[in-house]
């Protein structure tokens, strides 16, 4: 990793080296060097830069015949555009140079992860007797369904588990009730009916 990053940053001072070079050079060489704001729609050099990956920008300069000027002006054109430089065309028009620059676009940024998929939602549990609960019925000698209930509830209570169902009719006479229970989860099993009787 150390050697890598020394290696990056040797190459850089490099880099800024050579640049530094050629500005100096060419102000050295061509004090009276400046651009121009010229009609460049008469320029056909048909100079294109890859569409979605860089970017285009111009400039003459002049008067001038040393292309050195037109490689300066696209590094540090592609600098202040904060793109890395690709390419360079210098053609001459009468005393002066058209200087043509390709600018790598900056990759775009990774697209964030999908989020996992929420888990499937547990069905919601029944309030219906089936299969694998404990289903039992008995008889109880009272006028009043309270009895039924409270039956149905010491009944889940013994085997551990729930009552589901609690349903109460009138028996033979309106002195007796008719119960029907369910139990789900502890001890409760598959579903059985028990003999009918006076209750607990």
């Amino acid at each position: 990793m150390a050697s890598s990053f020394s290696s990056i940053f040797v190459c850089n001072v490099f880099l800024f080296l050579q640049i530094s070079m050629l500005l100096v050079s060419a102000s050295m060489d061509h004090n009276n060097v400046v651009p121009f704001v010229l009609d460049k729609g008469a320029l056909t050099g048909g100079y294109v830069c890859a569409p979605y990956v860089s970017i285009y920008t111009s400039q003459i300069w002049g008067p001038t015949r040393d292309c050195t000027i037109c490689t300066a002006y696209c590094y540090g054109a592609c600098d202040a555009l904060r793109t890395q430089h690709l390419n360079t065309q210098c053609t001459a028009v009468g005393d002066n140079l058209f200087c043509e620059c390709c600018c790598r676009l900056p990759a775009p940024p990774p697209a964030p992860a999908c989020p996992p998929p929420p888990p499937c939602p547990s069905p919601p549990s029944s309030d219906t007797c089936e299969t694998g609960d404990t289903y039992t019925e008995t008889t109880m000698p009272s006028s009043d369904c309270a009895a039924c209930s409270n039956w149905c509830k010491e009944d889940c209570s013994e085997l551990g588990g729930r009552v589901i169902e609690n349903k109460c009719a009138i028996g033979e006479s309106s002195f007796v009730r008719r119960c029907k229970c369910c139990c789900r989860g502890g001890k409760s099993g598959p579903k059985i009916v028990l003999g009918l009787g006076s209750g607990k």
